[in-house]
């Protein structure tokens, strides 16, 4: 069944596998070409009935392993056919089953959202320093073109985005949802002399934003707080978030667009970019969900406009960033990879592998699968912003 399933699915590409007990199969008949082994018997039933799931399990517990060509290379050949597989009709029935019961799994409440954050993100901080920029923003950055270092293009992705605020006064109050390490929120602050609040769930990041603050000289004017958004109650002038919405939970996003209008004053501006997808709405990665972002979801314009306008909210203007991420995560993956040893031994080799495998598929679920940013400009009334979008790229 397995064998039919593969020569049916693999239109792009050679694959060969080498089964446990030594058999060849050869799936395609054009380059690239790769070659993988499986070590167990029951590797092909669990492909077969979830291919998304056991493919990461498999190659980060050694059960596959690659011995012609490179992971690189079998993502990109797997990820090209997976259009083709979804079309099977098992797997087809499988996906909705999954997608109905998707449906019916809990909602991303505050004590869940909070565990769900730790688990990504209060790990060994040391380990994300190793292949971040120097501002340590991890989320897409923005490359006017492919030869610019990391470190610039995470500098334009927040010029960008601090322009399409359009922070016009020095006495303006910002809130950065979901702030991370600090750097959007201080680079608000030091170029437009706005005061900014950030909140962020994971305690590593806010002791570090905190820190950073302070030896910036910029404590008097960015304040940090370790707290869900769900419970401010402040106005503000702008409202930013960055890569925070995909961990917000589609069952969440009419509190997030309420919030967001309950928050922003009536002059105000609010940027949101997020991971999305091209595609109509569907479940979510179980590898992602299970190992990396439990509780994450991508979102399509489909799910997030009918919110914004259920909540009274102008959409202003929406920006696609299609290549810009998998530009970013090919420079995180190749830092990564330059300080694999180091960061083995500050966790180990099994983290090393399910993190090159984390960062190899999200890179091609852009390049191959549809994944891309939206940045979308958001206001309670229609005359907030100036007549043209000539104050974002002067």
């Amino acid at each position: 069944m397995f064998k039919k399933f593969l020569e049916k699915t693999f239109k792009y590409g050679t694959l060969e596998v080498i089964d446990y007990d030594g058999k060849k199969y050869i799936f395609g008949n054009s380059e690239p070409f790769t070659s993988i082994r499986f070590h167990k018997k029951d590797i092909k039933k669990k492909l077969y009935l979830n291919p998304e799931l056991y493919l990461g399990e498999a190659y980060v517990d050694g059960d596959i392993t690659i011995e012609n060509g490179d992971l690189e290379t079998f993502i990109n050949i797997v990820s090209k056919n997976y259009n083709y597989i979804v079309k099977d009709f098992t797997h087809h029935i499988l996906d909705l089953i999954n997608l109905f019961a998707e449906f019916f799994q809990g909602r991303n409440l505050q004590d869940i959202s909070k565990k769900n954050v730790s688990h990504h993100y209060d790990i060994n901080e040391e380990i994300y320093k190793l292949f971040l920029d120097k501002d340590m923003q991890y989320s897409c950055a923005y490359f006017h073109n492919e030869n610019i270092s990391l470190d610039q293009a995470q500098i334009d992705k927040k010029n960008h985005l601090i322009k399409k605020l359009n922070i016009n006064k020095n006495n303006m109050k910002v809130l950065d949802i979901g702030s991370g390490w600090g750097g959007m929120a201080l680079q608000i602050a030091k170029d437009t002399g706005a005061y900014v609040k950030g909140v962020t769930l994971s305690d590593n990041q806010y002791v570090t934003s905190k820190k950073r603050a302070k030896e910036l000289s910029l404590d008097s004017k960015v304040d940090f707080d370790l707290i869900d958004y769900r419970n401010l109650n402040e106005k503000f002038d702008r409202i930013i978030s960055v890569g925070m919405f995909e961990h917000v939970g589609k069952k969440e996003y009419q509190k997030f667009f309420k919030k967001i209008y309950d928050l922003l004053n009536d002059e105000g501006v609010c940027v949101l970019h997020t991971i999305g997808t091209m595609h109509p709405p569907s479940k979510t990665n179980p590898w992602i969900k299970k190992y990396i972002f439990p509780g994450g979801y991508i979102p399509s314009l489909s799910d997030i406009v009918p919110v914004i306008e259920k909540n009274k909210l102008w959409i202003n203007d929406i920006e696609f960033l299609q290549l810009h991420y998998a530009t970013t995560l090919k420079n995180w993956r190749i830092n990564f990879n330059r300080n694999r040893e180091k960061i083995s031994k500050i966790l180990d080799e099994k983290f090393c592998r399910m993190w090159e495998f984390y960062l190899l598929s999200s890179e091609y679920s852009f390049r191959n699968l549809g994944n891309q940013v939206f940045q979308i400009q958001i206001t309670k009334n229609l005359d907030n912003l100036p007549f043209t979008r000539n104050y974002i790229y002067n």
